[in-house]
Order: structure tokens, then C-alpha cells, then sequence
């Protein structure tokens, strides 16, 4: 009998080597390759090329719908996660993942079966709890969604998050017995926790139960004096209240914060003192709380221009003058600030100052916009003209916008028209539409001084049309407009849209008073027409002035005005 080669593996060798030979076409072996890719090499475009390879072979395969479900981020996600959880519904990784794809694709009433599923497949999972109270809440099912949670605590236990969602849900219904003793439990739970306790105070408050609210909420600060939302919460909570001094108190704390950035305090402080009627209330306890910030912020432009705002609102304008001034060598001082300085010492007449702080600041400010136009003004306000359109001019150089070049046109033509000369002010107002078709103040400008001179009427009544588009409640263009009306003789219209100013104005615009009388004796209505003539002297027009005026419009032989 021959023996066996040394080199012949023997039976068992032969039965080894053929138990780990593996089947690399497989569907088990190529998804255990993608699987590879993805989680080591990090190479998801080769690992779906798999996937979709074993899909096209086999497009039950559950395991490749699945991965290309959470791997592609495309229209095509929630067909493949659909497709896994239809080939092995039982299996609660795919059942979680088709109805997390339904979420996110916002398909909520199709997405509760799913995660009703996912509660029986895995009921100690919190996921499908929460999930589902959830989708009934904003699905408008309150109370199935109490219902879930209340299942949630049977079987898993008590959670403080899904209780916090629980106990929302009890306010929304109502319930507020349950709600408050869902707050005392989570308070239990998280004795420390001062938002924690501001809820059951909410809860309380809903109740109707004040005194405890607001011992709850004095609790919650108490534990942390510092907490920012703990103590916003309860300053809101005193305002609504309507008790401003205990809100105050807790306005004070908030606004001297460290932990709220300055520009939420500015925000929480603009909304105090743009209500005028509680501004003026508490005038000298919200000064308080401004001088607290002008302290703890001293060089922060938004708040030296709120506490000289402040100082100004009690009409201390010298004390807020010199306040603001000291700031202007401020590094953060801006354009702005100087602006607001020139403004107070135009309206306190303090030309000396005005002169010297409007030099400095195009010295340091020489583009700005604001002061060239500033600067502007006062040349011509001052009667010197050609100063004025000199500055002006400098303006259209530096001016980085269209709409700027605009503007300073606008204004030399105004200050051309203020000298006499209507014929460059006309040309100015053209350069000025050419630049901007929409500058508002040009188009009305321009339309009623040529309405005065009786020149190009109907190109003045579309220009007046133009500017009341873009701006159709205000008194003065409405003004224009009637009166070119009333220029080209059709007074009826012209009386009509003048009411409309007269009511936008309340009737204290003096010359629209006499425009309004002018009109009415085009139309024959002598007595009115005498009665709004005689207002517009009880409102500020020149007496002297408007009995020369009426002598002009009542005499036959002098052309009207």
C-alpha cells in the first residue's frame, strides 16, 4: 500500500481549509466590505456603491436599504429606510429608523403608527414615548399625548424631561392641579434646579394661585441671584403683573448682570423707555438702573448715548451736553456721536461749541455723510450760501453712493432756491434725479417751486404723483400735490386731497391752512376760505403776512398766488 505525500494535506486539512474559504459574492460578505469602508477608511461614496450593487441583485436586502437610509442624504432616504423596515418589521433598529425619516421629512401623521410600533417592539426605550408625545402635541392631541407619558412612567419610570413636557401639557389642557403636582415632583427631583421651580410657579400662576407664584419664583432667584433666565422670567412675570416696582427691582439685578451681554440689556431698556407713559412713571428709578450701565459700561457708545438720552428726556441738556462731550475723544466715538453732540448745541445755540466740534469732527470724520450735510446746513442757516453749496459740492466728491450724490444735489439745489436762483436750483434738482429718480424730498421739492412759478405744471403734478407713491401719508407732499391742482385749476380735486392733509396734519401746519383757504376761495366758498385763513394765524402764521396775502388773493386785479 503507498503511503501519503508529504506535500498531500491530510482529510482534516482538506475539511480546515474548506470551512474558511469564504464566498466573497456574496450579499453578507460585500455588506460586511461597505460596512468596512464607511466605519474605518471613512469612504462613504465606495461604501453606497456597494449597497446599491447588492439592491440591484437583491432589492429585499434590508441591511443595505438601511445603511443607505442614514448614509445618503437625499430624496431617496426615506424610500430605502421604508424599504428595510417593510422587508423586517420586527427588527426596531429599522422601525426607529423609518419613522425618524418620516419626522424628518415632516410626514407626522404617518410617522405616530410607526413610533406606536417602536413602543411595543422596545418598551423601556424612552425614544418612542417622547417622540409620540411629540407629534400629538403639535399635531393638536393633547391629551393622547398626556396619555403616552403616563404610559412612559409605568413602564420605564419616572423622567425629569419627559415630566417637564408632561407638565406643559397639563397647563395647555388646563389640568392644573396635575400641572402643579407635576412641578412640586420635579422640584423633588431637582431641588436646585431654580428653573425647575419658576415652571411650578407658572403652574401655580396659571392656577390662580399668586401668593404661591410668587413665593416659588422668589425661591427660584434665591437659589442663584445670578441666573439670567431665572431672573428675566420672573422681571417679565411682575410686569405682567403690573406691579412695576417689583419688577424693577428685578430689572435692576438683570440689567447690573455680568451674564447678559450688553446688547440684550440695551434691548430690555429700549423696551421701557419707548413706552412713554411707564418711562415717565419711573423716570427716576429707571435713571437709576441707565447710571448703573454708564458705570459698568463707560466708554460703550450705545450707552452714553442712552443715559444722555435719558438726561435730555428730564431736559437736562446741559448736563447731558457735557456729558456726551466728554466722550467724543472716546476710541469708539463715532460719526454718530458727533452728530448727536451738534444737534443739542444747535438746539441750545451754542455756536462757539458747534463751530469748534463740527471742525474736529471732519478731521476725524472726513467722509462721513452725515456731517458734511451737517456742516452744510449750518453754512447756509448762517446766509452763507456759497459756503454751504461749497460743502455741498465736496459732499457729491466723497459721496460713495448714487443715492448720496443725490442727496447733496437735492440740497444745493434747495440752498440755490433759498438764494433766488431758481434757474440752478431746477438744474441741481435735475443732476439729483438723474442720480436717484426716487429722492423723495427732490421730487416734492422741485414739483412745488415750479407750481410757485406756474412753469411746467404737469410734469410737477407727475413728479408730486411720484413722491406720494413712495411716501403716500405725509401731509406736506399731499399738500403739494392738491395745491399744483389747484394751480392748474381744478380746484374740486385740489379741496378733496387737501382735507386728507389737513387730517394726516391734525390741521397744525399753519401753511397748510392757508393753501386749504386759498383753494376754497378758487371755489367760491368765501366764509370757510376766511375762517382757515384766520386759523393758520391762531397756529403761527405771520398776521402781517397773511393780510397781505388775503389782500392779494381777494383783489380781481392781483394774480393769485
Amino acid at each position: 500500500m503507498a503511503s501519503a505525500s508529504a506535500e498531500e494535506p491530510s482529510a482534516v486539512e482538506q475539511d480546515a481549509n474548506s470551512f474558511i474559504v469564504a464566498d466573497t459574492s456574496s450579499n453578507t460578505y460585500r455588506h460586511s466590505e461597505a460596512i468596512k469602508l464607511l466605519a474605518i477608511h471613512r469612504d462613504s461614496v465606495a461604501a453606497c456603491r456597494i449597497w446599491h450593487e447588492i439592491i440591484e441583485r437583491d432589492t429585499t436586502y434590508a441591511p443595505a436599504h438601511y445603511y443607505l437610509s442614514r448614509v445618503e442624504n437625499n430624496a431617496q432616504a426615506l424610500r430605502h429606510a421604508y424599504r428595510a423596515f417593510a422587508a423586517d418589521s420586527t427588527n426596531k433598529w429599522y422601525t426607529e429608523n423609518y419613522a425618524t425619516q418620516l419626522v424628518a421629512k415632516r410626514q407626522y401623521t404617518r410617522a405616530i403608527p410607526i413610533f406606536r410600533r417602536l413602543m411595543r417592539l422596545d418598551p423601556k426605550s424612552l425614544q418612542p414615548y417622547h417622540a409620540l408625545a411629540i407629534l400629538y402635541g403639535s399635531s393638536g392631541m393633547p391629551y393622547s399625548a398626556i396619555a403616552i407619558l403616563d404610559t412612559a412612567e409605568r413602564r420605564v419610570g419616572y423622567n425629569s424631561y419627559l415630566a417637564e413636557i408632561q407638565q406643559q401639557l397639563l397647563l395647555d389642557t388646563r389640568q392644573y392641579d396635575r400641572a402643579i403636582e407635576a412641578g412640586r415632583r420635579r422640584v423633588e427631583e431637582h431641588p436646585y434646579d431654580g428653573q425647575v421651580r419658576t415652571s411650578l410657579a407658572m403652574a401655580y400662576d396659571a392656577a390662580g394661585r399668586d401668593s404661591m407664584a410668587r413665593v416659588t419664583l422668589d425661591e427660584a432667584f434665591r437659589l442663584d441671584t445670578t441666573n439670567v433666565a431665572t431672573t428675566t422670567l420672573i422681571a417679565d412675570y411682575y410686569y405682567s403683573k403690573g406691579d412695576e416696582r417689583r419688577m424693577l427691582d428685578y430689572e435692576e439685578r438683570l440689567l447690573r448682570n455680568a451674564n447678559l451681554a450688553i446688547e440684550d440689556k440695551l434691548r430690555r431698556l429700549a423696551i421701557h423707555t419707548s413706552n412713554i407713559a411707564f418711562y415717565g412713571k419711573n423716570y427716576l428709578r429707571l435713571g437709576a438702573i441707565i447710571r448703573g450701565l454708564a458705570i459698568d459700561y463707560p466708554n460703550q457708545p450705545k450707552v452714553v448715548e442712552a443715559y444722555a438720552s435719558h438726561l435730555i428726556a428730564g431736559g437736562e441738556y446741559p448736563l447731558a451736553l457735557e456729558y456726551m462731550r466728554g466722550h467724543l475723544h472716546d476710541t469708539t466715538a463715532t460719526a454718530e456721536n458727533y452728530i448727536s453732540v451738534l444737534q443739542l448745541e444747535h438746539h441750545l445755540k451754542e455756536r462757539a461749541l458747534l463751530t469748534s466740534d463740527i471742525e474736529e469732527g471732519l478731521l476725524r470724520f472726513p467722509d462721513s455723510f452725515e456731517l458734511l450735510s451737517f456742516a452744510g446746513f449750518l453754512r447756509s442757516e448762517d446766509g452763507d450760501h456759497e459756503g454751504a453749496i461749497a460743502i455741498f459740492e465736496e459732499g457729491v466728491g466723497r459721496a460713495s453712493t448714487d443715492v448720496e450724490r443725490s442727496t447733496m444735489w437735492g440740497y444745493i439745489g434747495d440752498v440755490y432756491h433759498d438764494m433766488g436762483d431758481d434757474k440752478r436750483a431746477f438744474k441741481a434738482y435735475k443732476k439729483a434725479l438723474r442720480y436717484d429718480a426716487d429722492n423723495i424730498l427732490v421730487l416734492n421739492n422741485y414739483a412745488y417751486f415750479l407750481s410757485l412759478l406756474d412753469k411746467e405744471l404737469e410734469k410737477a403734478l407727475q413728479m408730486s404723483a411720484r413722491a406720494l407713491e413712495l411716501e403716500p401719508d405725509n401731509a406736506s407732499y399731499i399738500d403739494t400735490y392738491a395745491w399744483i391742482l389747484h394751480r392748474l385749476g381744478r380746484n374740486e380735486e385740489a379741496k378733496g386731497i387737501m382735507r386728507q392733509a389737513l387730517s394726516i396734519s391734525g390741521q397744525r401746519d399753519s401753511s397748510l391752512l392757508v393753501h386749504y383757504g386759498d383753494i376754497l376761495w378758487a371755489l367760491g366758498e368765501e366764509f370757510m376760505a376766511e375762517t382757515y385763513w384766520q386759523k393758520a394765524v391762531e397756529r403761527g402764521y405771520d398776521k402781517e403776512e397773511m393780510e397781505q396775502h388775503i389782500d392779494r388773493i381777494t383783489k380781481p386785479d392781483t394774480k393769485k398766488k
